[in-house]
């Protein structure tokens, strides 16, 4: 298996009636996958650049789907 990584959409709705939404990153690899839930995005493109700094490329199609 190729190691790769999943962008998870989060949203969150502040007492104020605010949203606010950013993306984590899953990390798949031979081993199993880890959810970073330490670290937050706030854009697609910076988590696709965090993760392929770390090793594990997004595909756009993964991305785009999984922004819902």
């Amino acid at each position: 298996m190729t190691p790769h990584a999943l962008l998870v959409p989060r949203t969150c709705n502040t007492s104020d009636r605010r949203t606010i939404r950013w993306w984590e990153c899953e990390l798949v690899d031979m081993d199993g996958s880890r959810h970073i839930r330490h670290q937050a995005f706030f854009s697609i493109g910076e988590a696709k650049s965090w993760a392929s700094a770390q090793g594990y490329p997004v595909s756009d199609d993964t991305a785009s789907s999984r922004e819902v």
